[in-house]
Formats: structure tokens, sequence, C-alpha cells
């Protein structure tokens, strides 16, 4: 395995375990100093010895996986935001008048009602305790219809964090462990006649976002319609707030996500096509290394271009280690330098690892680099058009092999036709991106001719329309796809064990492999376990009741008349948690049993006097008018539950007596689904209607 002799693979491949451990285990940095501190004159010694050393023996490889393993924990621990004293959570106990002077550095697609921004907060200032500099990001969210910020901004504004919402129902996407993993741990909810814009900085990111929110005035003035210019936006300005939903969930179901973010896919190409164009330099003298500088020049340009944002970057960073790797005309120099990327982006941004389209982007590249050349050996066809194909169909299914565990894991569904996809659209996307470029630039020299930017227009509008028609084919489409961590994680070792096995077939290569498979087996055989159980959910819903009953893959839904396509999104995820095969539907009863629990539920004809019921838990909805303390005292629960159709005000007067009451409550819209979970045995069900 002659690719695992080069330095910075072996050193990412022990640095990487070491980012990792740092963000779920916790050592002090005193520790950690001490232990890198105890290992480098270690390491200086070893070094000497294996140099000495005809036939080196494991001492030194084993100390060299310790030295860096903890190098990346102690990267990931300095820039832990609770090791870093001018952290603001690091901060004293601040009053209501305490303001925060903070710079706007990303601007994120607007939720349903608001504006949100990520800001850099600088200082903290409080009448009593004066001035105090401080650092961390926030996230900054206000009313939608109020007055846009922009990326540079410098404002003032009170200081009120609070936390950021966690899911209220089980499987959901978790925004608040998602914003946690980009360092973002606050949240400030600020009325925007509260916010001052005191100034603004100069730096390369606001340059180029002042230069893209430019462009994207310039387009608007041309004959793009809006569906053609958010695509446009996507492509090349790595501008997605404008894409409609419809089109996005066409891409996602052709396999042609990829597409429509900025990223490694884009850069690369862009790296192809400029290598080719400036490969008559290679003739001159020293032009290999003129080549080299004009190929980081021009990628970095397009970065200036794509506005600087953190995905375009760690993809520019990324090819331009990639770039130099290429002229050296050796595939391991390419790998070394994919490699050295990773290690340097990590030493500098230990969060990178987090982030979904890091991690896509290097495995993909990994797997073309892996993998390509031996699919395209498999089959070599005699006609130039069929080899051409037969390559782009090799890097799809490369690049689809090194993701696919991780796209399972994430989006829960894998395209069948992405090859399809990416077959007709890759060979396009170099003129798509080659000509987008020209129009942006004809666009900023009020040049651009109406015919060009209609025939642009018009050859994103084809490519929609095939990408709707690839979508369309829903047989080809499976969705809601159960795939765990875990599973990913063993499904990444047989994919290393095959790659260990076509560099070179060896009985340890052999068992490796094996043992993969195993893994990956038992794993599923674990999933499998956790899924033959039983679950009572209360969801959390506004203005609607929503319960389901879980057993052995197979769900009842109980919910309101006419509601059912409403909740289908929180059914949905569910599902796809618990790899539900069967789902039935009912509306909702005023009792429900599971096991030897009964739940009556007091709805708006406040109905609860049942004789003989003596029901364990108590579900209200609809805002009943009831006396909750004579309820109590009538039937005597021991849980009372509020879902999310109830009043604030009611729901706070409930909480309330039931407080005085000594009754555990438990609401819905702030602790989220309620949820009874008990051992794999038969689930019996009472319903009785009222």
């Amino acid at each position: 395995m002659r690719f695992l002799n080069f330095t910075f693979i072996k050193l990412s491949l022990s640095f990487v375990p070491g980012i990792i451990a740092g963000f779920y285990l916790d050592i002090s940095l005193q520790v950690l100093f001490g232990i890198v501190s105890l290992l480098v004159p270690v390491f200086i010694l070893a070094f000497y010895r294996a140099r000495k050393q005809i036939f080196p023996d494991a001492f030194f490889g084993i100390l060299v996986f310790l030295f860096i393993f903890f190098l990346g924990f102690l990267t990931t621990s300095l820039h832990n935001p609770k090791n870093r004293s001018l952290h603001y959570i690091n901060a004293p106990e601040n009053s209501e008048k305490t303001l925060l002077q903070a710079r706007i550095i990303e601007k994120l697609k607007p939720a349903s009602y608001n504006q949100r921004y990520i800001i850099e907060a600088e200082t903290l200032k409080n009448e009593n305790q004066g001035t105090r500099i401080t650092e961390g990001k926030l996230l900054l969210s206000t009313e939608k219809d109020s007055t846009e910020f922009q990326i540079g901004d410098i404002l003032l504004l009170p200081y009120r964090p609070v936390e950021i919402n966690s899911p209220l129902n089980p499987y959901q996407f978790d925004y608040k462990n998602y914003m946690e993993k980009q360092a973002v741990l606050k949240q400030l909810r600020i009325n925007p006649k509260e916010i001052l814009k005191i100034g603004q900085t100069s730096s390369p990111i606001s340059f180029a976002e002042n230069l893209r929110e430019r462009i994207i005035t310039k387009l608007q003035a041309a004959s793009f319609s809006e569906e053609e210019l958010s695509i446009i936006q996507a492509l090349l300005l790595g501008q997605r707030r404008d894409i409609s939903r419809k089109i996005y969930d066409q891409y996602a179901a052709a396999g042609a996500l990829h597409i429509l973010a900025v990223s490694g896919l884009h850069v690369g190409i862009i790296l192809l096509f400029l290598n080719l164009m400036l490969k008559p330099l290679e003739n001159l003298t020293q032009g290999r290394l003129i080549k080299t500088i004009l190929l980081l020049l021009l990628m970095w340009g397009f970065a200036l271009l794509a506005g600087l944002s953190p995905s375009v970057v760690r993809a520019v960073s990324m090819f331009s280690f990639v770039a130099i790797g290429m002229q050296l005309k050796r595939k391991t120099s390419v790998m070394n330098s994919l490699f050295v990327s990773l290690f340097v982006l990590l030493l500098l941004k230990p969060y990178f690892i987090f982030q979904v389209g890091f991690q896509l982007s290097y495995l993909a590249v990994f797997s073309i680099v892996a993998f390509q050349p031996y699919f395209y050996g498999l089959v070599r066809p005699k006609f130039r058009v069929l080899r051409y194909m037969w390559g782009l169909l090799t890097v799809s299914a490369a690049a689809q092999l090194g993701v696919l565990p991780l796209s399972l894991f994430y989006f829960h569904q894998f395209p069948t036709l992405f090859f399809l996809s990416n077959l007709i659209i890759l060979p396009a996307l170099g003129i798509i991106l080659g000509l987008g470029i020209l129009v942006i630039l004809l666009s900023l020299l009020n040049a651009l001719p109406e015919q060009l930017a209609e025939s642009y227009g018009q050859l994103i509008s084809y490519m929609n329309q095939f990408v709707g028609w690839v979508a369309g084919q829903e047989d080809f489409l499976f969705k809601e796809i159960s795939f765990s961590m875990l599973q990913s994680i063993t499904a990444y070792l047989i994919i290393l064990g095959l790659f260990f096995l076509l560099i070179q077939k060896t009985y340890k290569t052999t068992v490796f492999l094996l043992l993969a498979v195993i893994s990956f087996q038992l794993s599923n055989i674990y999933e499998k376990q956790n899924q033959f159980s039983e679950e009572a959910v209360i969801f959390h819903k506004s203005r609607n009741n929503l319960i389901g009953l879980y057993q052995n893959r197979n769900l009842q839904v109980y919910h309101n008349p006419d509601s059912l396509a409403s909740t289908q999104r929180i059914i949905s995820d569910y599902r796809t948690g618990k790899n539900i095969t069967k789902i039935e539907s009912d509306t909702i009863k005023n009792v429900l049993r599971f096991r030897d629990k009964n739940l009556l539920i007091i709805d708006s004809s406040a109905i609860y006097d049942i004789p003989g019921l003596k029901p364990e838990l108590l579900l209200i909805t609809q805002s009943p008018k009831i006396n909750l303390e004579r309820v109590l005292n009538l039937i005597k629960p021991a849980q009372v539950i509020a879902d999310g159709s109830n009043y604030n005000s009611f729901v706070a007067r409930w909480k309330e007596t039931c407080r005085k009451q000594k009754v555990p409550f438990h609401h819905t819209g702030e602790k989220g689904a309620f949820r009874i979970s008990t051992e794999p045995k038969a689930l019996y069900q009472l319903t009785l209607k009222l």
C-alpha cells in the first residue's frame, strides 16, 4: 500500500481521530499541554533512534500516532469556547443594560418570518462594568421585513443571549446541534428598532460580498426569469437563498443537489479546465511554476467572485494543494496533496470536521482518485466518444461510492438515476460555468448582449427541465432510508478494505475486508434490535393533536380530522428514524391505552368524568375551559401533558396548578414530544370514542 507511505496521509489518519476526540472527551488544557510537552522530546529521541536502525520497529510509528493524535486533541481544545477566556460564554453575568458590539460575518437563508445572520462578538459595554473585549459567534434573528444588513456591518445591539431552540419532535433536524458544530452557542432575537449600525469593516470577505451583491443586481436587470436567476446565483455565486423548495427537492431527487452548491465539484471542473488552457505554458522555462501560480490565482479569483463563502474557501484551499500535486505528475502526489490540505485546514479550523460539505468533498475526491482508475480499466471502449462517456460514468460512480454512506446518514435517500443526471449534466457543467463567468464579467462591464443572456437563460432552463424529468421517475428514488452513524462508519471500513485489496491482494488486506463486512453486519443487527421496541409519542404540533403508537416497525397515528397533511413532515422524520414499514391512521380518541397505562384526552368538549376510569396520563388539548385543580382531585393522574394545540396563557396557568398539586407537568412546546418507551413486548391498545 504505497500511498500510505506518504507522511501527511499518515499524519492525517492520526490527526482526525484526535480532532474528533477533542469534541467528545473533556481533558483540561493543562493536562493536554503536559502530555504534548512530554511527547515532544520523546518523539525527537525516537526519531534519531529510528534513523540509526537498519530495521525500524513499531515503536516510532506508535509514538508518531500518539503525538499527532494529542496534537489534534489540543487543537480542538484550544478552539473550544470554554477554554477561551474572552469568549462571551465566560463573561460575568450582565444586566439588561449591557450592549454588544458585533460584526456580521455571514448571512443565512431567511426563515419564514426572520432574517438570520452569524455575528462575531467584539465588545460588551455595561455602565457598571465598563467595556470588555469579547469574542465568539452568535446567531442574530430579526424580523424578515426589516432593513437587511450586509457582511462587514458593525452593529450595536442589546445583549440578551438565549439558547438556540432544540427540536421538539423525535428525529427532526437538530438546528441547535448543527449551530454548535459551527461554534455558534447562543442566539439573539432583537427587534430591528433596537439595532444601531455604527460602521462597516473593510476585509476581503466584505469586499467579496459587496461584489457578489453588485453582480446579483446586474443579473436581475438582465432578461433572466426568477427561476433561472436563482440557479445562476447558486451555480456561480454560492447564493442559494432564492431557490424555491420545488427546484431544490427536484435536484435532490435527481441526485444532482451538488450542482447547486459551489464546492469541490465546481472548483475541480474549473481546475481541470484551467489546467488544459494553461498546458502550453509547460513548454517554457519555469513554465510549470508559472502555470501553478496562475492556477492558484485564477481559482482564488473565482472564490472572490463567489463571495468567499466558507464552502468555497474550503474547496479552493483543498484544490490549491491538489493543483500543486497535479503539477508533479504523480497520482500519489495528488493523494498526498489532498491529505496535506485536510491536515492544514483542520489545524486552522477544527470545526470544519463537522461540516457536511467538508466531509462530502474530501470523501468524493479521495474516492475518485482511489477508485476511478480501477473502474475505468474494467472496460476499454474503442471509440473516443464512448471512452469519454465511460470516463464520466466512472468518475460519477467513484464519487458516489465515496459519499454514499454519509449521504444515506444525512439525507436518507438514494437516487438510483444519479448516473443519468451526472452523465448529462457534468459534460455541460464546464460550459455552463465558463459561459456563466463570461456573463458575469460582461454584466459588470454593462456590456452583456441580450441575445447571450437569453441563450444562457435557456440553457439553465433546459437543465432544470431535465432534472425535473429525472426527479419525476419516482420508482427509481428510494426515500426515508434509515441509516445510522454506526452503519455509516462500518460501511466506510468496507470501502477502505476494498481499496486496500485493490492496491495489494494479501492475507492482511483480505482479513481487514472480512472484518469490515462482519462489523457492518453487526451494526445492522444492533440497529434492528432497537427497532423491535414499543413507544407512545405525543408529538408537538401547533394548533393540532398528533399521537403515535409504535410497535415493531409499525406505527398507529391518531390525529385531528383533516390535519394529517399538515403533520406529514413530523411523521416522515419519525418514520425514517424508526425505520417504520407500515403506517395506519385514525382520528384521535378520548382514551388510549398503551400497555398498562391509560391516557385520557381532554379536548375542547371538556369531558373528563368517565366512571371507572383511572388514567395514569392526562393529555390536555385544544384549550378546554376546565378547572384543572378539580380535575386532578377527581382522577388523580400521575402525569399531565399539554400539547401544542393550547393557548400559552392556559398552559402557564395549568403549569402553576400542577406545581401546587405536586403533579409532574409536561408542555410539548417547551420540553418537546412526550415519549414513553418500553421493552419489546406485545402492545395492547384500547380506544374509546365518547
